[in-house]
Parts: C-alpha cells; structure tokens; sequence
C-alpha cells in the first residue's frame, strides 16, 4: 500500500514539473513574439542580399544601440507586421548592412526604405524633437509599409 502511494506521488510530481515546464516555455514565448519582439527574430540583410532585389520591400535600418532605433523599434514591426510587403531589417554596423547603406545612400540609421515598382523613397521612423526628446513618427512608418 505503501509503494502504491509513493508511485502515485512520484508520479504526480513528475506530472506536476512537466506541466511547470511547459507553462514557463509557453510564458517565456508569448513575451518574446508579443512584448519584445526585436529585429533579430526578423528578415534581416543576409535573407535580402540572397532574395531577388527587383521585388517590391521595405528596407528597415537599424544599429544596435541607437536611441531612435530603439525607440521606433516597436511601432516598426507592429507596422511590418500588417504590411502587404516582407520587410527586411539591415543592420548598418554588418558588412551586407553597409553595401545595403551605400547602395540605397542612407544618411541615419533609423531610416526605412520602401521599394515599390523599381522606385525607392527613404523615410525616418525615428528623429530628435525640439527639446531633445526622440518623435517616433508613426505616420511615416505606416505611409513607408504601404
């Protein structure tokens, strides 16, 4: 009687661990695609340089650490999530990222630009206001996604 409790239990609590881990998995995924989404988990300028470049995009330039990047990040990807067009994020500090930069003549790295057509217009989504705080311009972000 006593062995049967102890497997009921030892069975219970392995049960119990199983069901822990794969509640924090779900948790720890949930936050990652929904409260801190980055650009990383993201086409980015490896998939571009390797995709046909006559197609219509959005370019979205980025450099780790940029305070108006960061601070346009969010409302970006929100944004390139209902576009119509796949969206690719270059980092300008990469290699591919700066021959992406020169080709396109992007002047700052919270920069998007949207090819459509064979035409290119280059947007920031991100600049510093008057008294020095960062505007995100979200307006330029939905127009630059159309």
């Amino acid at each position: 009687m006593k062995d049967l409790k102890a497997i009921k239990l030892g069975f219970g609590i392995v049960l119990f661990i199983m069901l822990l881990s794969f509640a924090a998995i779900g948790v720890k995924t949930v936050l990652q695609e929904v409260f801190f989404k980055d650009y990383d988990s993201h086409l980015t300028q490896n998939e571009y340089a390797a995709a046909v470049v006559d197609q219509n995009v959005n370019l979205v330039f980025y450099k780790s650490g940029c305070p108006y990047c960061q601070a346009g990040k969010q409302a970006v990807i929100s944004a390139a999530e209902k576009s119509a067009y796949p969206t690719f994020y270059i980092n300008v500090e990469s290699e591919k990222g700066q021959a992406l930069v020169k080709k396109y003549q992007v002047k700052k790295a919270a920069t998007i630009v949207k090819l459509r057509d064979g035409k290119q217009q280059l947007s920031l989504y991100a600049t510093k206001a008057s008294k020095g705080e960062i505007n995100v311009d979200e307006s330029a972000i939905k127009e630059a996604m159309k």
